[in-house]
């Protein structure tokens, strides 16, 4: 039998592995409805790269690798995956991450293409003040609306931080804006009826939490987030935790003493801590000359040394950080207060706590205000400088 070109051809393409490369319309099927986001897959040289993406707003995955027709989409800044089958013109499979009481799994699916651009009307936009409905009482967020390059657009304000940058759709009075991104798995649902909105906010697989919003006057509507969390100032400030290397490293090192500290409690499960570690790199280059010092304390999901030091340490790379991480403790947040006995009411990661020359507790604040949050995150920034510097100056 004589091998044409033609059938060769069609031959080795009946055999090839389906190609993954293009955009994705991705869906993680919730117990309460879809949360939408994108993929974005090319070839790269003998292998492939790939991108998530929340509107038009994209974070680099770390990994896409294929293996027939199977497909496995890495976040390792969060220790986790995205597993599926290509099936034509389709991606069957699950959202998986580790999680401190086991795995957390969610279903996905996607069909080739880009969710479509819809901005929300004038009457959507701008500033509004929630209150989440919950079993134990209520709760005050804030949204903001906005319209952006690829529809509507907008992020979730906390007492201690927001929640990301959200995108999503509109269809008449009703909208939806997602923001997943790994870890964070966040859909905000509602309907605009006059002047108020209502709706569900919807966290991982299963977590539903009524809403109802009405818009900003201006007047405070969350709680400053340095009068969140108290501690006791008569004393100074104690920790005592093993660097990434085992060796304990303590307020009472040479390093610390008689310098300013600001003491970073994160965990690199957390996009705010992500959002928040370029800032404070930033702020150690710039003052660390004068007398600043910063030291990270780490809550990580596993409670395995090994497993929480591997993602400690790759976060320390990823933002090339300078100053010492010590590994904490576990994401709990009463486990955490535990290990921190001079904090009272603590809540939140990120939390930041400001310390004078002589070690004692000058401010604490509650949570991080990332960029999604446009001129707030702004402030935010300077307000840190200026805590700093007037920290400096004092002795």
């Amino acid at each position: 039998m004589r091998w044409t070109p033609l059938l060769l051809a069609g031959l080795l393409g009946a055999s090839s592995p389906p190609s993954p490369a293009g955009e994705w319309k991705a869906v993680l099927d919730l117990a309460g409805g879809e949360l939408r986001f994108g993929l974005r897959m090319e070839r790269n040289g003998g292998g492939l790269r790939g991108a998530l993406c929340n509107g038009a707003k994209c974070d680099q995955l770390s990994a896409v690798r294929q293996r027939g027709d199977s497909l496995v989409l890495e976040m390792a800044d969060y220790a986790a995956t995205i597993g599926v089958v290509i099936k034509g013109d389709s991606l069957t499979g699950v959202y998986r991450n580790v999680g401190n009481r086991g795995p957390r799994v969610i279903p996905l699916r996607a069909s080739r293409g880009r969710w479509p651009a819809a901005r929300g009307p004038e009457t959507l936009l701008g500033r509004w003040d929630a209150t989440y409905l919950q079993d134990w009482g209520t709760s005050p967020r804030v949204f903001q609306f906005r319209n952006g390059p690829a529809g509507l657009e907008g992020t979730v304000i906390s007492n201690t931080g927001d929640y990301g940058h959200f995108a999503g759709q509109v269809a008449g009075d009703s909208f939806a804006l997602a923001h997943f991104d790994g870890s964070f798995v966040y859909l905000l649902t509602g309907v605009l009826r006059g002047d108020t909105l209502r709706g569900v906010f919807h966290a991982g697989l299963r977590t539903q939490t009524p809403w109802i919003a009405v818009r900003s006057t201006g007047a405070p509507h969350l709680k400053p987030p340095a009068e969140i969390t108290q501690a006791d100032t008569a004393a100074p400030f104690r920790f005592s935790f093993p660097d990434l290397d085992g060796k304990i490293v303590s307020e009472r090192d040479p390093r610390f003493r008689g310098k300013v500290v600001l003491v970073d409690i994160f965990g690199t499960w957390c996009p705010t801590c992500h959002d928040a570690a370029p800032a404070l790199v930033r702020l150690y280059r710039r003052y660390h000359g004068q007398g600043l010092e910063i030291v990270g304390l780490a809550y990580e999901v596993t409670g395995d040394p090994d497993v929480d030091r591997r993602q400690v340490r790759r976060y320390r790379a990823k933002f090339d950080i300078p100053f010492p991480l010590l590994l904490a403790g576990i994401n709990d947040t009463d486990a955490a207060a535990a290990t921190l006995p001079q904090l009272r009411g603590f809540t939140s990661f990120p939390t930041s706590i400001f310390l004078g020359r002589d070690g004692k507790v000058r401010r604490v604040h509650a949570g991080f205000y990332g960029p999604a949050t446009g001129a707030q995150h702004e402030r935010l920034l300077r307000d840190f400088e200026r805590e700093i510097e007037r920290l400096l100056l004092s002795r």
